[in-house]
C-alpha cells in the first residue's frame, strides 16, 4: 500500500517499560502496566494508535500529569456473525479486511489515544513524550497460555505455568504495544509472581527483589539492544 500522510506513522517508538504486577494462576490474569516513550516527528500529532486486544484497558496518561481519553474496538470481534456468511471463503476475505483495519505499519490499531488540548505543550518534533497505559487481561484466548494441572497441592506443587506464544501479531492479545517488526526500541521489563515461581523473559536479567511481604518477588530485565514488540516473550513456572 503505498504511504500517505494519513497511513504513515506519526512518532518513532525509543523505549517501553512492560510491567506484569499481578499474574494469577488460579483467575488466568494478569494486571500490568506499560510505558512507551515517543518521539513525534511533526508538532501536529493529536492522535495516536496503537495495538492491544482482549486487554482491558483503565487509564492513559501522558508524562505522568494528563490523563488522555481513549477508544478501543477490535473488528475482529464482528466477523461473521452473520449465519448466511459462515464459510471459509468469506472469512479468509473479511480477516484480511479486519487486519487491514488495525496494521500498524498503516499507522492503524485498535486503542486510539487523544491528545488532550492542555497537554499538546508536550508535542513537539524530536521532544520523548511517555504513554503509560493501566491494563488487565483476563481468560486470555490467545497469545498467552495458561497451564494448570488437576490434583491437589499448591500452584507450584502441581507444576502449574504459563507462556506467550503465537504469530507476529500476537503481542497485541497480552500487552499493549506497537505490534509491528518495523517499531523496534529498547526495553525494560519487570514480572511479579509468587515466590516460588520464577520468570523468564528476553534480554539481560538485571536483579531479582522480594517485595515487602516477602510473599512475591519481581523479576527485573533489560532489553539495551532495540527489537520489537513480536520479538519479546514471557514464561511462568515453578
Amino acid at each position: 500500500k503505498e504511504k500517505t500522510a494519513d497511513n504513515v506513522r506519526p512518532f518513532k517508538l525509543v523505549h517501553q517499560i512492560l510491567s506484569l504486577t499481578g499474574i494469577s494462576f488460579e483467575r488466568k490474569s494478569i494486571i500490568g502496566f506499560v510505558e512507551l516513550t515517543i518521539v513525534p516527528v511533526k508538532e501536529t500529532l493529536k492522535i495516536i494508535r496503537l495495538n492491544c486486544r482482549q486487554c482491558r484497558i483503565y487509564r492513559v496518561i501522558l508524562n505522568d500529569s494528563y490523563e488522555a481519553t481513549f477508544h478501543y474496538f477490535d473488528p475482529f470481534l464482528d466477523i461473521c456473525q452473520d449465519n448466511k456468511t459462515k464459510s471459509l471463503e468469506v472469512f479468509s476475505k473479511c480477516h484480511l479486511e479486519m487486519a487491514k483495519k488495525t496494521d500498524p505499519d498503516n499507522n492503524a490499531g485498535e486503542l486510539v489515544i487523544v491528545v488532550p488540548e492542555q497537554a499538546t505543550h508536550l508535542i513537539g518534533e524530536g521532544r520523548g513524550l511517555r504513554i503509560g497505559i493501566e491494563f488487565s487481561l483476563e481468560d486470555p484466548s490467545g497469545g498467552v497460555h495458561f497451564v494448570i494441572p488437576e490434583g491437589e497441592g499448591t500452584m507450584e506443587e502441581r507444576a502449574a505455568h504459563m507462556f506467550t506464544y503465537g504469530h507476529e501479531n500476537s503481542s497485541r492479545l497480552w500487552f499493549p504495544c506497537v505490534d509491528s517488526y518495523a517499531e523496534p526500541c529498547t526495553w525494560k521489563l519487570e514480572f511479579t509472581v509468587d515466590k516460588n515461581m520464577t520468570a523468564v523473559s528476553c534480554g539481560e536479567l538485571v536483579e531479582v527483589v522480594m517485595t515487602p511481604d516477602l510473599r512475591r518477588k519481581t523479576y527485573h530485565y533489560t532489553v539495551s539492544v532495540p527489537v520489537s514488540a513480536p520479538n519479546i516473550a514471557l514464561a511462568v513456572g515453578p
